[in-house]
């Protein structure tokens, strides 16, 4: 079963089913934030060479253009709520402390969520968006304060958060594999085995993804198509545009909805 609630600063998910498979869902990154609460279940994400566990009552929130897939850890039934957003949904007074936990997500604990739940099985939108949005409010402020657990170290893979590193930083350059090689020494082919080993998909997939993402993000923020395609390193607008066709299935249009995620 699954019941969809949109309002004007989110969309959200509530899923319940019986999980026979372990993948969940593959690797992917959304232009938006996302939030994944645990309702029954237990659920591992693999965020960028980290892996953390979430379990009832249990949220993280995913910044825009993290990598990351959810894998089941026992087959069974699950209950989970999803919901996207943008910055502009976080309490302007907490958005600049907000944005500095988007380096290193955590899970936090909140009952809340069963409440965010109900709201998301109702009929009426309209009359429930203003509780429902204020559901939100208290998530941010606990996402503040000390996490439940963090994503231990142990688990990050300090090769591949170094090539997640570089091609973050350089989303808007055109990054090949000889880029990859030459900046750590290593062999194109030991890159290709490593990454897919650790990700779960080549590194030329991971980029163009990745870039499609931020190219998505910026057109949302209002940013001319064309500009975005010569920003994230196309020189031939095209070959953008049917690439951006081929993930989103749909245009590059600043006539988009602020709410299309990847």
């Amino acid at each position: 079963m699954k019941r969809c609630f949109q309002t004007k600063q989110y969309e959200f998910t509530y899923s319940e089913n019986h999980v026979d498979s372990y993948v969940l869902w593959d690797n992917h990154c959304h232009a938006r934030y996302e939030m994944i609460a645990v309702l029954e279940g237990d659920i591992s994400i693999m965020l960028e060479g980290r892996c953390c566990r979430l379990t009832e009552d249990q949220y993280i929130i995913i910044p825009p253009l993290l990598y990351h897939a959810v894998t089941a850890n026992k087959q069974g039934d699950y209950k989970r709520v999803t919901a996207f957003f943008d910055i502009q949904a976080v309490p302007s007074v907490l958005r600049e402390e907000f944005t500095q936990n988007d380096a290193q997500p955590a899970i936090y604990s909140s009952s809340l969520i069963k409440d965010i739940r109900i709201c998301c099985q109702e009929e009426k939108a309209a009359y429930y968006e203003p509780l429902i949005e204020s559901l939100m409010i208290p998530l941010f402020y606990n996402s503040l304060k000390a996490p439940a657990a963090g994503i231990g170290d142990t688990e990050v893979d300090q090769f591949i958060l170094k090539l997640i590193k570089y091609i973050d930083d350089n989303l808007c350059k055109r990054i090949t594999l000889e880029d990859l090689a030459r900046y750590t020494a290593r062999s194109k082919s030991f890159i290709c085995h490593r990454f897919r080993e650790i990700m779960g998909i080549p590194p030329g997939q991971y980029v163009l993804q990745k870039k499609m993402a931020f190219a998505q993000k910026m057109i949302q923020e209002g940013h001319p198509p064309t500009l975005v395609a010569s920003q994230i390193g196309y020189k031939n607008y095209g070959t953008f545009y049917r690439m951006y066709i081929q993930h989103f299935r749909s245009a590059p249009s600043l006539k988009q909805a602020s709410g299309a995620s990847v």
